[in-house]
């Protein structure tokens, strides 16, 4: 009994520190105390913000990704993703990311206020979990996502990088990608509109699939997303796969679980950030030059 009670001991610590990254918050207590004017170089301060597509522990994480390509030429890249986040949530902690003036911005929000607006059940689901003010829909987005964009408008020569937002299962079809679509151009239109840089991630990952199709990809929906996403966890934590393999287990080529990035896809992402990111600071030296 002593050593069936010491395996189970160890095999539970073993699996919490496995599974430590689905709980830390340290990414947002880093940002927090961060104040770039005292911390870094401001002109190389980069801050991504969004929900777990940017917090990166149920996906590929882009943002460390991103952090390992800029940090050595003098940048510091922050993540401000937490996972669930509709706009609103988002909208009620914009104050840490103004304080912060950073030099840019990469907005990736709105596939969760996508899922509530796919039946009532979701809605519901949502601002119980969320605590949303209202029943969360396309206005409510619309609205929330224009404030977003006001607030971070007024941080100091800030460039502002928005990101459409990713499918919701390889496939399409479902109810969700009609405000997937609405969503995309709302943000398409207002990044030109407002002199921001776009990066239609959605066009590219629908173009990857177009080349390379999926075989056996399930159909989207809630219930199947978060059925997936459970195990696409249990493999990574536990078992230690890497997300492609979590994504070819599940029939898919770009998508863990119909929502998340393998790192096939967020490369895609990074590839995408850096460069706008770059070309923002070769415009700054350029500007500074003639001055």
């Amino acid at each position: 009994m002593f050593w069936v009670l010491t395996i189970l001991t160890i095999a539970i610590v073993w699996s919490l520190r496995r599974l430590r990254p689905l709980i830390s918050h340290a990414q947002v207590e880093r940002l927090k105390r961060f104040h770039s004017s005292l911390s870094a170089d401001r002109e190389k301060v980069v801050i991504c913000l969004g929900d777990s597509l940017t917090r990166g522990n149920m996906s590929f994480d882009y943002v460390d990704a991103l952090a390992r390509r800029l940090e050595p030429s003098g940048y510091t890249v922050l993540n401000a993703g937490v996972n669930g986040e509709l706009t609103w949530n988002i909208l009620q902690r914009i104050d840490t990311i103004t304080e912060a003036e950073p030099a840019t911005v990469a907005l990736w929000a709105g596939t969760h206020d996508a899922r509530a607006c796919e039946s009532d059940s979701e809605a519901a689901r949502y601002v119980r979990q969320k605590k949303l003010p209202q029943v969360p829909d396309e206005e409510f987005f619309r609205v929330n996502y224009m404030k977003i964009l006001d607030r971070l408008a007024e941080i100091p020569r800030v460039k502002i990088l928005l990101l459409s937002l990713p499918p919701l299962g390889e496939l399409g079809g479902s109810q969700a990608d009609t405000y997937l679509e609405r969503f995309n151009a709302l943000i398409e239109g207002e990044a030109h509109a407002r002199g921001f840089q776009f990066l239609p991630i959605a066009r590219l990952l629908r173009e990857n699939l177009l080349a390379d199709p999926p075989e056996a990809a399930p159909i989207y929906s809630d219930r199947a997303s978060r059925a997936l996403g459970i195990r696409a966890a249990f493999y990574h934590y536990l078992l230690g796969w890497r997300w492609n393999r979590v994504s070819a287990h599940h029939g898919m080529k770009l998508l863990t679980d119909m929502i998340h990035l393998n790192a096939r896809a967020g490369e895609m992402v990074v590839d995408g950030v850096e460069e706008a990111i770059r070309a923002n600071s070769a415009e700054r030296l350029d500007s500074s030059g003639s001055e």
